[in-house]
């Protein structure tokens, strides 16, 4: 019996667990990217495991708590880049638990001492943190080692391709506009990356405010600093207030970060929908989409990747030690 044919399109975080996920089913993948990995938007991220601005919704939920227990798994593998680092968030409205907090280990609540007075209460828990370019590197090696095909290779439609494959899944984030998707936007992120210093150490979050999301994230070799989520906002231009800010708000939540020596800032474009697009094209059965998870491409990665396992009627009847 033959195995079954799918081309990937895209190399971000999406498009390689997409990759991955297909491959440990027994698929015959094939990944064709205008642009490697570490030339897309999933390279410059703080790749933490967060719903930042997310409201509650159980897919969200479902497809998170899959991501979570997955890059826990792989945080035992020093090679991927994924580390489980203790993580505090900070609350302006004192919901009880977070929502999602189903999903995360070591939850506990601080006491009111240990909480700023301008917040109402903060939560600590356990949060996989990847450093983006070796966990893309990581899962690049891992799909290629399973057989799969990279294929430097700029597709204009996917539909152009369905003859090739028995299901294509584009996972092109804002590349798929050309598509045909009107609802997909972008957000502008700026993000910051400072020298490893011992004056921090975990993960701090305030994501209170939707345009300007606030967290520090400790990496083994750096520290991350974010952030902006500028809407529909496309120019390419870092101005020193900006960077001023982002190192105003990220001291307000740990006071070791204005002890910092910033090292560079980086911009990129979140692809933005309402809802991430992970569905069954409605002219073109065998072609799926994954794409538009905004800024939550890691925290949903390998819960969508499943769910576009599901939507292809593969059964899997492979596993792989790295992700069980």
């Amino acid at each position: 019996m033959s195995r079954p044919r799918i081309i990937v399109l895209g190399a971000g975080v999406s498009g390689l667990t997409t990759a991955v996920t297909m491959s440990l089913a027994g698929c015959d993948v094939v990944i064709y990217a205008a642009e490697g990995p570490a030339q897309t938007t999933s390279a410059l991220a703080a790749a933490i495991w967060h719903p930042f601005y997310q409201a509650p919704d159980f897919v969200y939920l479902a497809r998170a708590r899959q991501t979570y227990t997955t890059m826990r798994r792989l945080s035992a593998d020093a090679a991927s880049g994924v580390r489980m680092r203790v993580l505090t968030e900070y609350f302006r409205r004192d919901a009880g638990a977070p929502w999602w907090a189903e999903c995360a280990s070591g939850l506990e609540r601080l006491a009111p001492a240990e909480v700023p007075s301008r917040f109402a209460c903060a939560y600590r828990m356990d949060a996989p943190v990847a450093d983006a370019p070796i966990y893309l590197r990581y899962l690049m090696t891992l799909f290629l080692d399973l057989g799969g095909q990279y294929v430097h290779r700029r597709v204009s439609d996917p539909v152009s391709v369905l003859d090739d494959a028995d299901h294509v899944v584009n996972c092109c984030g804002y590349g798929s506009r050309p598509f045909g998707d009107s609802d997909l936007s972008l957000s502008r992120a700026i993000v910051l990356r400072a020298a490893r210093d011992d004056a921090v150490r975990g993960c701090f979050i305030d994501d209170a405010d939707p345009a300007s999301p606030t967290y520090v994230v400790e990496r083994d070799d750096d520290i991350v600093l974010g952030g902006t989520a500028d809407l529909d906002l496309t120019s390419t231009v870092i101005g020193e207030r900006q960077i001023e800010d982002i190192v105003r708000r990220c001291a307000g939540l740990c006071e070791g970060v204005a002890a910092l020596r910033i090292v560079e800032a980086h911009l990129g474009f979140r692809p933005m929908r309402r809802v991430p697009r992970v569905a069954r094209d409605a002219r073109h059965p065998r072609l799926l989409h994954n794409y538009g998870h905004g800024g939550g491409g890691f925290t949903l990665s390998w819960g969508c990747a499943n769910d576009v396992l599901r939507l292809t009627g593969i059964a899997s009847d492979a596993s792989h030690p790295a992700v069980g």
